[in-house]
């Protein structure tokens, strides 16, 4: 398994030894938030932005989770993650997916009138996020785990991304997803990193886990693998959850 890995990234691994190569690794990805590492880009987003992406990397990192190569990975960020406690206070120096949660919990971050309204409906369930993160950071995450804990965020967070609440239905059953219907969900996180967040810190790690994995897809892949799995699939939710992913 170590030779999926550069020298570097399993330095800081293993505790942080010595640094050989000044290549783009984890020190570069987790060493510091690259997305929110600021009052102003926080208000720039917006609350529908910090919403959606505190969805996003919770889903990316489950599935990195879930895989034999990349839990590891999974949980040296959900350990980085957790180190600064209650999301009580700010930590540019934090991962992305800190800030976002303490971000959720300060409306007076993100001013206007699209934001406050949203942020007068999210419901940010710190204690919850915090046992699945721990869940994750000892490699004891299930999909029961993730089930229960998805559908739950998913209404807390007010997400409205159709092909966001699709990925949702099929992320939170990864271990028992083919290897097309993974291929479909891994291309739209993919995408959604690419399009919304890539300054993220985790869309180069997500990225290196789906090119490993084979997961990414073009556009007319996503159509005609959606459309072979959907007629097979025994539930309208998987049907519905593909086709949205199909058009994404």
């Amino acid at each position: 398994m170590q030779k999926k890995y550069t020298s570097t990234e399993w330095s800081l691994m293993e505790g942080g030894h010595s640094l050989p190569e000044p290549e783009l690794t984890f020190i570069q990805s987790l060493g510091e938030a690259r997305m929110f590492r600021g009052r102003s880009q926080i208000a720039g987003e917006g609350a529908r932005s910090v919403s959606d992406h505190t969805f996003v990397s919770l889903m990316s990192l489950y599935a990195m989770s879930q895989d034999y190569d990349y839990a590891p990975v999974a949980k040296e960020y959900a350990k980085r993650t957790r180190a600064l406690g209650n999301f009580n206070n700010p930590s540019p120096g934090g991962t992305d997916l800190y800030q976002t949660i303490y971000s959720l919990q300060r409306p007076e971050l993100m001013p206007g009138d699209k934001s406050q309204l949203l942020m007068n409906k999210v419901n940010v369930d710190t204690p919850r996020i915090k046992r699945f993160l721990d869940r994750i950071k000892n490699g004891t995450a299930s999909n029961s785990d993730a089930q229960q804990f998805f559908f739950k965020l998913e209404r807390d967070l007010k997400i409205q991304d159709p092909k966001l609440k699709a990925a949702r239905r099929l992320v939170q059953n990864w271990d028992n997803l083919g290897t097309q219907q993974r291929q479909l969900v891994g291309s739209q996180i993919n995408r959604y990193f690419t399009l919304n967040a890539r300054r993220s810190d985790l869309m180069p790690l997500f990225a290196k886990y789906a090119k490993d994995s084979n997961l990414n897809l073009d556009q007319e892949e996503k159509k005609s693998i959606a459309q072979r799995v959907a007629r097979g699939a025994g539930l309208f939710a998987a049907g519905y959850a593909l086709s949205k992913l199909a058009k994404g």
